[in-house]
């Protein structure tokens, strides 16, 4: 019976243990709070934490992900789930969108707007806008931004930049400073319409422009007809 008397006091201090824990881990749990878990599903980050803090609880990002159908740090996955009624002072655990996938940008310069709209949407983009400039062919893509190589998120709008090949808007020279066969090739060449009448004048040189329909130094419009004022001499 020795022996026995021996593995009693052996185990008389593991129960002893065993029992302490035991209560101490009953009063524990028993003076705890219990909260329900706020529902952060969708909620950017620093609203999903402000939520979770008011109940006590704890926020961790345990990944990200890229997802298409959730903005960019939003919440997309949490634990526990919302309504749960935990413990106070648990952490929640979620995962976290990253957006939509990211695209590169292609070059599109030279390419008509039509063959620039088709590979962007190829790409997952779309065009955003057209603006109209006087430099490059009538058309077709001069710059764009972003640039090309740019990595963008999935669905963003590029602007174009494409030429009309004329500008809408000219300004009125000196007319003291014109020949009128220049004056009037260079609006020719520009396809600005004119009309042509005469004056006669002993002051004024033969050939020189009296007065322009448009004052000198006065914007006008490429489709604006421009009447040329010519001295024939006294």
């Amino acid at each position: 019976m020795r022996w026995m008397r021996v593995l009693a006091y052996g185990a008389a201090p593991c129960i002893v243990f065993g029992l302490s824990f035991y209560i101490t881990v009953s009063v524990l749990l028993k003076g705890a709070e219990d909260v329900v878990c706020p529902n952060i599903k969708g909620k950017s980050v620093e609203e999903a934490k402000r939520l979770v803090e008011a109940k006590g609880l704890g926020f961790s990002i345990t990944k990200y992900e890229r997802r298409r159908d959730v903005p960019f740090n939003h919440v997309t996955v949490q634990k526990p789930e919302a309504d749960i009624l935990t413990r106070k002072g648990r952490i929640v655990l979620t995962v976290v969108s990253e957006g939509p996938p990211l695209v590169e940008v292609p070059s599109l310069a030279g390419l008509s707007l039509e063959e620039a709209g088709e590979m962007l949407r190829v790409k997952g983009l779309q065009i955003e806008k057209v603006i109209r400039t006087p430099v490059g062919k009538p058309g077709r893509v001069t710059a764009q931004t972003p640039r090309a190589g740019e990595n963008v998120l999935e669905g963003k709008g590029v602007v174009l930049f494409a030429g009309t090949g004329r500008s809408e808007w000219y300004l009125m020279p000196d007319i003291n400073e014109l020949n009128v066969t220049d004056f009037s090739l260079e609006l020719e060449d520009k396809g600005i319409k004119q009309r042509m009448t005469y004056a006669r004048g002993e002051r004024i040189v033969p050939g020189a422009v009296v007065k322009t329909s448009v004052p000198p130094g006065y914007l006008f419009r490429a489709s604006e007809e421009v009447e040329i004022r010519m001295n024939l001499g006294g």
